[in-house]
C-alpha cells in the first residue's frame, strides 16, 4: 500500500496514537501498546531465527486486531510502503508520495519488535534505502477492489 493507504488501514477510524483507541501513556514501555503489538518491552528483545516466538517477531494474530480486523499493524515489523520518502505528504484524502526521492529512500511504517512504544504508533514513519534488508523489515500485501 501507499503510505496514506497504510495509515488509513492501520488507524481503522481512530485518531489516537494506537489503533485500539488509546493513546500512549509512556513513550518507552506502555501497557496499551502491549495489547496491540510486539515491541521492545513485551518480548521483542533477544531476536532469534529458530522459530522461538518468545522473543523477536510474534506469530501473526498474537495481539488484538484493529476495529477492521487487521492484525499486526503496529509493532512486530516495520512495513515497507510503496511511496518514496518525503518529510511530509500532503494533498487531500489519499495523498500520493513523491514520484522519486533525492536520497533514494522509501517509507516504512508501524514500528517493530525492537522499537520502543513511541515508534510503534499509528503515525510513526521512517525511511530506509529499499536495498537494505533486516529481520525488523516486512511488508503487507494489498489488493485493489474491482
Amino acid at each position: 500500500p501507499t503510505e496514506s493507504q497504510w495509515e488509513y488501514a492501520c488507524r481503522a477510524g481512530t485518531t489516537t496514537a494506537l489503533n485500539s483507541g488509546y493513546n500512549l501513556t509512556n513513550t518507552t514501555s506502555d501497557a496499551h501498546m502491549e495489547e496491540v503489538g510486539r515491541y521492545l518491552y513485551n518480548g521483542g528483545s533477544g531476536y532469534t531465527q529458530n522459530g522461538d516466538t518468545s522473543a523477536g517477531t510474534a506469530t501473526v494474530g498474537s495481539y488484538l486486531p484493529n476495529a477492521w480486523g487487521l492484525y499486526d499493524m503496529l509493532g512486530n515489523e516495520l512495513e515497507w510502503c510503496l511511496d518514496w520518502y518525503a518529510p511530509a505528504v500532503t494533498g487531500g484524502t489519499d495523498p500520493k508520495g513523491p514520484p522519486s526521492s533525492s536520497t533514494g529512500e522509501r517509507v516504512r511504517r508501524g514500528g517493530s519488535y525492537d522499537s520502543p512504544a513511541s515508534s510503534s504508533r499509528s503515525a510513526f514513519r521512517w525511511k530506509q534505502f529499499p536495498y537494505n534488508a533486516a529481520p525488523t523489515y516486512g511488508f503487507r500485501l494489498a489488493k485493489n477492489q474491482p
